[in-house]
């Protein structure tokens, strides 16, 4: 056997392969734009350029943190200015209102619509306030929690609130809340809407003032009652019963409820006939009876504003500013806590 060797060749092919792998990394440097990609190419200029690569990363880091920390105080401050407004609004009309010479009756109602106005657009604003998923108005961002148990959400805790621990409060539920609701003890007749009944619901300044039209059945009148109040504006909604075309067409009294909880909440009702809604006819009949959660946070006591439950023990106590909510519709069989 005779192996013939072309040294020359070999020799070119050799240089050829050189000159591929500098030509690949001169384009991966062209390309990249930067001197250093592997540690073959300089293994102690690699180790500070990625040290400089890192401070780099983390000052860019810092740099968006910096911004995103600016819009979200850019945030927080529009909301305020809109508060500040607000309450120099309300501070004219308490004086407009004070000047009990000029004022008449309905202009102080009209002072007490719009104030009414302010408040719910501010509590609206601490709201609803929020930049990205964190709320900034609302206080939750005074201490941070998780609830254990069926119908439980923790809202906020504030300042002087302690730390549970791992174990957490137990919170007792005592009465769940409820909302305003009312019934009426005559039924809604066909008879009742071809005589174009008059019904009025007030509620928060706001008000409904729906008239039957005759011709129409109960269900088609219902619904025009039910988008009458959603297109107002008032927190109150009609309970339609459930069930076919022929049930729902049936005599049936009517029942308002308010959309938020406790015993603050209220609407005024008023109808033509005697019962339908208001107890006499074209008389105004408040209805307040919705009722707040109550219960115990951590075995001491806790006031309860809706579905929302404070600790209120007072300076000292564990669970002091810790607030709850509770959707439940009943309380937790006696002896049973609700979670912690």
């Amino acid at each position: 056997m005779r192996i013939n060797t072309n040294a020359n060749a070999i020799n070119a092919h050799r240089n050829l392969i050189n000159n591929q792998k500098m030509q690949g990394k001169t384009l991966e440097k062209l390309s990249s734009g930067l001197k250093i990609n592997r540690g073959a190419d300089a293994p102690a200029q690699l180790q500070i350029s990625e040290l400089l690569r890192a401070q780099t990363a983390g000052v860019k880091q810092a740099i968006d943190n910096s911004e995103m920390a600016i819009s979200l105080m850019q945030t927080g401050e529009a909301a305020l200015d809109e508060v500040s407004l607000s309450l120099v609004r309300a501070r004219q009309l308490a004086i407009h209102a004070a000047n009990e010479a000029a004022n008449d009756e309905m202009m102080l109602q009209a002072d007490q619509q719009e104030f009414d106005q302010i408040v719910s657009s501010i509590d609206r604003i601490s709201k609803n306030t929020q930049y990205g998923n964190k709320f900034l108005l609302d206080g939750s961002g005074a201490g941070n929690g998780v609830t254990t148990g069926k119908n439980l959400s923790f809202v906020n805790a504030g300042v002087t609130g302690r730390s549970s621990g791992v174990y957490g409060y137990d919170i007792d539920i005592k009465q769940a809340a409820t909302r305003s609701t009312h019934t009426g003890t005559v039924a809604l007749t066909q008879q009742i809407i071809d005589a174009e009944e008059q019904i009025t619901i007030t509620e928060s300044g706001r008000k409904v003032n729906f008239r039957t039209t005759a011709g129409t059945n109960i269900e088609q009148t219902m619904n025009q009652l039910s988008n009458a109040m959603k297109e107002s504006g008032v927190n109150v909604e009609l309970v339609t019963p459930n069930g076919d075309s022929a049930s729902r067409n049936a005599p049936q009294t009517l029942t308002l409820r308010h959309t938020k909880y406790g015993s603050e909440p209220f609407f005024q009702v008023s109808s033509n006939t005697g019962g339908l809604l208001s107890s006499v006819a074209n008389v105004s009949e408040r209805v307040k009876n919705g009722l707040d959660v109550a219960g115990e946070i951590a075995k001491e006591a806790a006031l309860g504003r809706g579905q929302v439950l404070t600790g209120t023990g007072g300076v000292g106590s564990k669970a002091e500013g810790i607030a709850i909510r509770y959707k439940g519709m009943n309380a937790p069989p006696a002896g049973q806590r609700a979670g912690s």
